[in-house]
Order: structure tokens, then sequence, then C-alpha cells
């Protein structure tokens, strides 16, 4: 069984088009379409089913698939084994929320690219996770930081999965800051700001603590973005719960004061989302293994 037959399969699979794959591979389409019927010739059935212009995979080719990507990474580390240590090089492509995108990803990027200079790395910034997720399972980005509930995303793998301080805030001048004893109940039951809970995990993960108390957030403004919400309590408005790290900047610059609010813990967790149905390229797990090892710390 040929390997490059293999890896067009795996292509195929990762853009769900044979154009794209071609494109990846630097190969015609007509080529790497004779590369899945030899495949298919050879196991002697077929891996995909073709509807029109879109395609599936077949059962056979769901089940050939794991063993596909193992068949690639065997070959990749057996180059390896004998070859003599190279610069890694390559091309890294992420996305990200763009509180985090801006907050946390530099550090990490640049200790990355310190080790590794030949990578070139895109990111793009969105706070819509339905879009984002689709980029990741089409292969249109390699990696999708999230930051939330750590059960969110069942169909994709995680990689440096770490706790995310979060904190309530509000602007300094705020009466409620005054009080003795500060509850959730005081912050969430007036004026609150948060992002729309489409964009932000922890939105969510707040709400279902709160349901569980009988409680529900009273919110005043939802907005787009995090960095809208930080915007508006620097205006000196309303309180809000947020990613300790979108905070911190404010919080000591003292534009932003945390509500000490002691009687809630939301467990909030940040990681890299990839897809199970690719191959892994040696930048992929080079850079599962920076974040693994703690490179975002």
């Amino acid at each position: 069984m040929e390997n490059k037959n293999v890896a067009a399969f795996v292509k195929v699979v990762e853009y769900n088009s044979f154009t794209k794959a071609a494109e990846s591979l630097g190969y015609s389409q007509a080529a790497v379409t004779a590369q899945i019927k030899a495949l298919e010739h050879e196991l002697e059935v077929l891996l995909f089913d073709r509807i029109g212009k879109r395609i599936c995979l077949t059962q056979a080719g769901r089940t050939f698939l794991p063993h596909a990507l193992n068949m690639l990474k065997a070959e990749e580390e057996a180059v390896h084994s004998v070859r003599p240590a190279s610069e890694l090089s390559g091309e890294l492509r992420l996305c990200s929320a763009s509180s985090y995108a801006s907050a946390v990803l530099p550090d990490l990027l640049l200790k990355f690219l310190r080790l590794h200079p030949g990578v070139r790395i895109t990111v793009k910034v969105s706070d819509y996770p339905e879009d984002t997720t689709r980029m990741l399972a089409r292969g249109e980005i390699d990696f999708l930081a999230e930051v939330g509930d750590e059960f969110a995303y069942p169909d994709f793998l995680q990689a440096g999965k770490r706790p995310e301080p979060m904190v309530f805030v509000t602007y300094p001048g705020n009466p409620l800051l005054k009080k003795k004893d500060i509850t959730v109940a005081d912050v969430v039951s007036h004026r609150f700001v948060t992002a729309d809970i489409d964009i932000a995990g922890y939105s969510i993960l707040l709400e279902k603590q709160l349901q569980q108390r009988g409680l529900a957030i009273d919110c005043a403004l939802v907005l787009g973005s995090v960095g809208g919400v930080i915007n508006v309590l620097r205006g000196g408005f309303g309180s809000s719960f947020i990613p300790k790290y979108a905070a911190a900047k404010y919080l000591n610059s003292g534009e932003l004061s945390e509500i000490p609010v002691r009687d809630l813990q939301v467990s909030v967790f940040s990681y890299f989302l990839y897809s199970r149905d690719r191959w892994l390229n040696p930048v992929m797990r080079e850079f599962i293994r920076a974040v693994e090892a703690g490179g975002a710390e």
C-alpha cells in the first residue's frame, strides 16, 4: 500500500474536498482522484460516497481513517529516527477569541517561535464559537483556543488544558464595593454587563451555577465582545464576570476593581481544540507538546 495514496486519502478527509486536498498536496485534482481510486481498488472497498459535488466517508472509510493516520505517523517517525535533527518548518494556523488572542497568545507564541523560528504562525480572531468550530472541522485552522466548560466540545481533542481564574469586576466608584459582605446575588441582580453567551462559554457556566441557587442574572447590557464589556465598566457602569487575564491590565492600573465575591466557584478552563480526524504534522505535534508542557503559563 503506497503511503502517498494514504496521504491523499487523509487530506481529502481533512478538507472534505478533492480540490482543496490537491492544492494542499501540490497535485492536480485528477492525480488525487487517481490516488484515491488506486487505494479503493487495493482495499476493495469504497472510501467515499460521492453525491453530486459533495463527498462523505463511507463506513469503510471511517473504519480505515484511524489506521491511515497511524500509518502516516509511523512513516514519519521512521524517517526522523534515521535523519539528523533539522529545524522545524511549516505553518501553524490558530484561531482565538479576541481577548485571549491579545492577552495570552502573544507570550505563548513568542516562546514557541524562539524554539522554532522556521514556523510561520497565522492567528485568526473570532468571538463566535459556531463559526470557529466549523473552521476547525473543515481543516481551515489547526487549533482553536477556547475558554469555558472543559466538556463543551466532545467531538474534538484538547491540548494544554489549564484552570483559568475568573473575577467579578466593576468600576472603582461602584457603591457595591462599600458593602462589607458582597454575595453573588448582590452582583448579578443590578446593572450586570455580560458578553453574549454564544461568545463567552464561561457566561453559560455562571448562569448554570446561578440557576442551581434559584438566581438569575439581571442583564442591563449584553455585548458582542469581552473588550466591549471592559470598556463599559471603565466608563463607570455595571459589573461583570470575566477571565482574569482580560481584566489584569485594568485591575493593575486601577481602572477596574475586583469585587470580592466568595460564595461562588465556577470551574473555567482554557485549552486548544484540534480535530481527531486529521493527521498531525510535525508542527502541530510540536505545538501540542509545547502547550502540554505549560507554554501558556
